[in-house]
């Protein structure tokens, strides 16, 4: 340390180590005991209360409503949903819906907004109804060709027009979150998992098929043997005792 001391040199060294120290040492001194001269910041929310909006007032769908609108929802689904004459669904949705598309493009099918689908028949459950329209979900089951699975989707309705002229457009067909296979099982349906056609030839096949000649048999059978069974029991007893009075010459 003598030697150290004792070196020109090295004592300059030292003089300036300690001065830099020290003048390191009063920044920072100063730095953390200098007051903050920024102003404070508002943590408080300017403004008056935050205003979120109510939901849409829930309305009672009358059946001649609902059946107005799902036959708008059957049409669009037979055409543009199915691709079969795309161009007579350009008066069943809002222009918000066919927004983006001139009516060449929806013509011809290129909506990539509405996937398309082999519609074979469509099952629906009501979604929700307010003053804004009405929702529906709804089940697509595919064409036997297509081997695809079906799909389920939301659809919703709102009317437009005036007075006799006032109608149900659709205005929102979207992918929806729920399985087709739990909305068949009754998975979260008001009406127990039992989904109602809209498809009307789908509809109109299975009509007739319960409605079939062949299941009248059954009642107009069961009716005959009630009047023929009694019928043959007095039929043979009479010939038995008109054999028996003609064997002992009665």
């Amino acid at each position: 340390m003598k030697r150290v001391l004792a070196s020109y040199r090295w004592r300059r060294r030292l003089i300036w180590m300690t001065v830099t120290a020290g003048v390191v040492g009063g920044a920072l001194a100063i730095g953390f005991t200098w007051p903050n001269t920024a102003p404070p910041e508002n943590t408080k929310p300017t403004g008056g209360p935050v205003k979120i909006a109510a939901p849409p007032r829930p309305l009672p769908l009358k059946l001649r409503d609902r059946a107005a609108a799902l036959a708008v929802a059957s049409r669009f689904i037979d055409t543009a949903v199915a691709r079969k004459n795309v161009d007579r669904a350009w008066g069943l949705v809002t222009p918000t819906l066919r927004a983006g598309y001139t009516r060449k493009e929806w013509d011809t099918g290129n909506l990539p907004g509405i996937p398309p689908f082999p519609v074979a028949s469509a099952r629906w459950q009501p979604q929700f109804s307010d003053v804004k329209g009405i929702g529906f979900t709804m089940a697509l089951f595919p064409t036997k060709a297509s081997h695809q699975q079906a799909e389920v989707f939301m659809i919703g309705l709102h009317k437009v027009g005036l007075g006799k002229h006032r109608h149900w457009l659709v205005d929102n067909w979207q992918a929806a979150p729920t399985t087709a296979t739990q909305l068949a099982s009754g998975g979260g349906g008001s009406s127990g998992g039992v989904l109602d056609q809209i498809t009307p030839r789908v509809t109109a096949t299975s009509a007739k098929a319960k409605e079939s000649p062949i299941w009248l048999l059954i009642p107009v059978g069961l009716l005959s043997l009630i009047l023929i069974i009694p019928a043959g029991i007095a039929g043979t007893n009479w010939y038995r005792n008109r054999r028996a009075r003609a064997l002992f010459g009665e």
